[in-house]
């Protein structure tokens, strides 16, 4: 039983390690996809900006 017990405290502690790493994954995942949304959005504003404007729904009165 002593041999085991090194191991299993071991393999948890290799286990944490694994775990904080994913956790750094999915904040730089994240982050990156939030950057990614501003980006988007941005130049979606910019391209909608230059559009001309709709056309007028009322008809042209002479």
């Amino acid at each position: 039983m002593t041999g085991r017990r090194p191991r299993t405290e071991f393999l948890a502690d290799t286990a944490a390690v694994v775990r904080s790493d994913e956790r750094l994954v999915l904040l730089f995942l994240l982050l990156l996809s939030i950057a990614a949304l501003a980006v988007f959005l941005h130049y979606t504003t910019l391209i909608l900006d230059g559009l001309p404007d709709p056309l007028p729904t009322e008809p042209i009165r002479p």
